[in-house]
C-alpha cells in the first residue's frame, strides 16, 4: 500500500517505509506536509509523490517488480531542485527492533530497505520520534534500537544532488533479480495492457480510464478481495486477457473454499465464472459451483447473472442450466434481465471514481465496457449507452469479446447521422447461433450480417 504522503507499507507488514526532505531551512517531513502531491503514473500502477520544497520538487516513485526469483518494491527518488538536499528514509512501527546496517534498513529480523549507497548518517530511536533525532543531525555508522511493545523507528539519510535518483528496494519475497526503475515498470504495465483490446475515444479521460481499468484489472486478479477478483474476470474477459481472468477466478475459488466470500460476492462469482463459457468456450467449473454459490448469493441474487449462468451450463450440465432457468423465471418479474445501464452522468462519476488516488481503478472500466456494447442470448447492442457530449465525435472499438465472438465497430458522423461499421468473427467452437446486431444509437436498426456498414436514422 501506498498512502497519499508516500508511505509504503508491506500488506501484513506492521511498520512502513517513510521519508523527509532537508532544505536549508528546514526537514519537510512528507506524512506532514500540505505541499505534498500523489498521482498514478500513466494510468499503470506506478505511484509519484512530489513534495514542494525550497526551488522545486522532491519526486518518490514506487512500484511493485516480480520475477521468478522474488517480489519487490522498488521506490525511487529525484532530486528536481537545482541544488542538493538531504534526503531521509525511515522504517517506523510497532516491531521488537528496528536498526541501519550499513546500506540496510532492518525491522525484527528482516531486511526493510536497502539502499542504492551508504548513508552519511543513521539513528535509531525507540519510544520516541525518530524524525526529532534526524534533526539533531546524526552521525555516520550502525545503529540498533529495541522496544518492548512501543513504536521502533530507524533512518539513513543520504545527500540528494539535483538529477541523480536514489533507489531504495523494499523485499517482499526472495531476491528478485530484475530491479529496473519504476519508469521501467511503468513501461512493461504498458506493453501489457497493450495486448487487451483497444479503444478510441473522444474523451481522454475515458481513454485514461480505460487504461488505466485494464491495469487496475490485472491487479485486481491476484489482490486480497474476492468480489474485486471477481469483477476483474468478467472485463478481463471482455478485454481478451483469458489467462489473467483465469488467475482471478482461481483467487475466487480460494476465497469460497476459504468462506471468505461474502453474499454480496456471490453473485459477482456466479458472473465470473459464467464468463470463461461464454467468451472463451472453456469449462470454468460453474457447474460445480453454481448450487454453492447460488444459495450463498440468497437475496443479493439476480435475473441478470442467472441468465448468464443458464447460458454457461446449458453445454455442459443440461441439468443444472435448466435448474437455474426454473429460478430465473421465479425472480425474473422481480428485476431485469438485462445489465443496468450506464447514463452519462454516472459514466462521468465512475470515470472520475476511477481517475483519483485511491479511487476504484475497476469502476470506469466497467462503465465504459457498459457504454460501449451490452449482448444477451440473442443478441448484441453496439455503441448501447454513448453520452450525448460524445455525440458527432468518432468512437472505436477493437477487439471486445461477446458470447457471440469478437467484436469490433466504428462510429463516424455525417451531420446528425451516425454511420456504423462492424465486424464479428464468431467462436471457432462449436455451431454458431443466429445473432442479432443492434445499435443505441438508432433502437431501429437491426442486421444479422457479421460484418458489414451502415448508415443510421438521425439521433436528435
Amino acid at each position: 500500500m501506498v498512502s497519499p504522503a508516500g508511505t509504503v507499507e508491506p500488506l501484513g507488514a506492521q511498520w512502513g517505509l517513510r521519508w523527509a526532505v532537508g532544505t536549508g531551512d528546514r526537514w519537510h517531513i512528507a506524512s506532514d506536509e500540505a505541499a505534498v502531491r500523489s498521482r498514478i503514473v500513466d494510468g499503470m500502477p506506478v505511484v509519484a509523490t512530489a513534495m514542494r520544497v525550497r526551488g522545486g520538487d522532491v519526486v518518490q516513485r514506487a512500484a511493485a517488480v516480480s520475477d521468478p526469483s522474488g517480489r519487490a518494491v522498488v521506490v525511487e527518488f529525484v532530486n528536481e531542485t537545482p541544488t542538493a538536499v538531504s534526503l531521509a528514509v525511515s522504517v517506523l512501527g510497532f516491531v521488537e527492533r528496528a536498526a541501519v546496517r550499513g546500506s540496510r534498513l532492518v525491522v525484527g529480523d528482516r531486511i526493510a530497505a536497502e539502499l542504492d549507497r551508504i548513508p552519511g548518517g543513521a539513528v535509531a530511536v525507540a519510544d520516541g520520534e525518530v524524525w526529532d533525532a534526524v534533526r539533531a543531525g546524526p552521525e555516520a555508522g550502525d545503529c540498533e534500537a529495541s522496544s518492548g511493545g512501543g513504536r521502533v523507528g530507524a533512518a539513513a539519510l543520504v545527500p540528494l544532488t539535483p538529477r541523480t535518483p536514489l533507489r531504495v528496494v523494499v523485499p517482499i519475497e526472495g531476491e528478485p533479480a530484475g530491479r529496473g526503475s519504476p519508469e521501467d515498470v511503468a513501461s512493461g504495465w504498458r506493453a501489457v495492457v497493450g495486448r487487451a483490446a483497444s479503444v478510441e475515444l473522444p474523451d481522454e479521460a475515458a481513454s485514461r480510464a480505460w487504461d488505466r481499468g485494464v491495469a487496475a484489472a490485472i491487479l485486481a486478479a491476484g489482490g486480497l478481495e474476492p468480489e474485486d477478483a471477481a469483477r476483474s474476470a468478467v472485463v478481463l474477459d471482455q478485454v481478451g486477457l483469458v489467462e489473467e481472468a483465469d488467475r482471478a477466478r482461481a483467487a475466487v475459488a480460494h476465497a469460497y473454499q476459504q468462506s471468505s466470500l461474502s453474499p454480496v460476492a456471490a453473485p459477482v462469482a456466479l458472473r465470473a465464472l459464467a464468463s470463461r463459457r461464454l467468451r472463451s468456450g472453456r469449462v470454468s467449473g460453474l457447474a460445480e459451483w453454481a448450487g454453492p454459490l447460488v444459495d450463498a448469493a440468497g437475496d443479493h441474487l439476480d435475473a441478470f447473472t442467472l441468465e448468464q449462468v443458464a447460458a454457461a451450463l446449458e453445454p455442459e450440465a443440461p441439468a443444472a442450466a435448466r435448474d437455474a432457468r426454473r429460478l430465473l423465471a421465479e425472480i425474473a418479474s422481480r428485476s431485469s434481465v438485462s445489465a443496468p445501464a450506464t447514463s452519462g452522468d454516472g459514466l462521468g462519476a465512475a470515470l472520475r471514481h476511477s481517475a483519483e488516488f485511491g479511487g476504484d481503478g475497476l469502476v470506469g472500466l466497467e462503465a465504459l465496457l457498459d457504454c460501449l456494447v451490452t449482448e444477451a442470448a440473442d443478441h448484441i447492442v453496439m455503441a448501447a449507452g454513448l453520452p450525448a457530449a460524445w455525440r458527432g465525435s468518432s468512437v472505436d472499438a477493437l477487439s471486445l469479446v461477446t458470447r457471440h465472438g469478437t467484436l469490433s465497430f466504428s462510429v463516424r458522423w455525417h451531420g446528425s447521422r451516425p454511420a456504423l461499421l462492424w465486424d464479428l468473427a464468431p467462436p471457432m467452437l462449436g455451431a454458431r447461433s443466429p445473432v442479432a446486431l443492434r445499435c443505441g444509437l438508432d433502437p431501429s436498426w437491426s442486421t444479422s450480417e457479421l460484418a458489414g456498414e451502415a448508415l443510421l436514422g438521425p439521433v436528435a
